[in-house]
């Protein structure tokens, strides 16, 4: 489906068939959304040579190169579990030793956070259902050299890959739910330590998320937004997809239809020509198809 959400939450536009609707939208990697769902394998990150111990990884991000080659980000579900950065030159064999660490830290808050990385390596955060954190590499991608800075309380959001602002969905009443995706800028990117909780720079009723918003709402590239949501068939778990019509507007965006996934509560990111999906209580991550 393709729809546009404005600000009275109207949709409009005609509905478009899934298949092409990953197409159209453009940035959601090769593999598209069509096809979504389908396990094509699973992989372990702990096969990379010289990978610490990991744990449960609710949390996955990656940042690209032009080559196709890239950065794999993995948070661990283990307070004070590790958080690794992988280099990865080869996508379909982790163990490749062409694959390597680049480091880790025992800095994991725990729980189902998610995670997402500045594509110069100098910032991280960890979000999820609890308070974000933020911290500074004062190393870009040396993980023992974190940081953390100073952001109020602020649950069920995720940080713009680039940093420039936050989002968080909010949920009110009972079944047919409301759910409200919020929006603070950052006074320079990575910087929200001014924001006021209470009052973002933008407020918007997404009519899609009609059940509980999920565990929240993820950003694996600049231009997507995924919140998780239970589907209102028995057609399992989904990933709500949007993405902007303008940079940063969450007063148009144009609504993509459902991910189906394993569970609400992992994390999904792109590589070169395949999707990936954290799966909470997995010592791995899914590829799909």
């Amino acid at each position: 489906m393709r729809r546009v959400v404005g600000h009275d939450g109207a949709l409009s536009s005609p509905l478009l068939s899934l298949a092409s609707a990953g197409k159209a939208g453009g940035g959601f990697g090769s593999a598209g959304i069509a096809g979504v769902g389908f396990l094509k394998r699973t992989i372990r990150p702990r096969d990379v040579p010289g990978s610490p111990i990991t744990g449960y990884i609710p949390g996955i991000f990656t940042v690209l190169n032009s080559d196709g080659t890239g950065r794999l980000i993995t948070n661990s579900a283990t307070t004070g579990g590790n958080i690794v950065i992988y280099d990865i030159q080869n996508w379909d064999d982790f163990s490749d030793p062409v694959n390597s660490v680049i480091s880790y830290a025992p800095i994991s808050p725990g729980s189902s956070y998610r995670i997402c990385m500045a594509e110069d390596g100098r910032h991280i955060a960890l979000y999820g259902s609890s308070a974000c954190r933020i911290y500074n590499l004062t190393t870009p991608w040396d993980l023992t050299t974190a940081v953390q800075l100073s952001i109020p309380n602020v649950s069920y959001s995720c940080i713009a890959p680039d940093g420039s602002f936050m989002l968080r969905i909010l949920t009110v009443g009972s079944n047919p739910y409301v759910t409200t995706l919020e929006k603070w800028d950052a006074a320079t990117p990575w910087d929200f330590s001014g924001i006021d909780v209470a009052n973002p720079d933008q407020s918007q009723h997404i009519p899609e998320l009609w059940n509980n918003g999920g565990l929240g709402i993820e950003m694996p590239r600049q231009d997507l937004i995924i919140a998780g949501n239970r589907a209102g068939t028995s057609t399992g778990y989904g990933g709500q997809t949007f993405s902007f019509t303008a940079p940063g507007d969450i007063s148009a965006l144009q609504y993509h239809g459902q991910m189906m996934l394993a569970d609400l509560t992992g994390q999904t990111a792109f590589a070169p020509g395949r999707v990936l999906n954290a799966y909470p209580g997995r010592e791995y991550f899914y590829e799909l198809m």
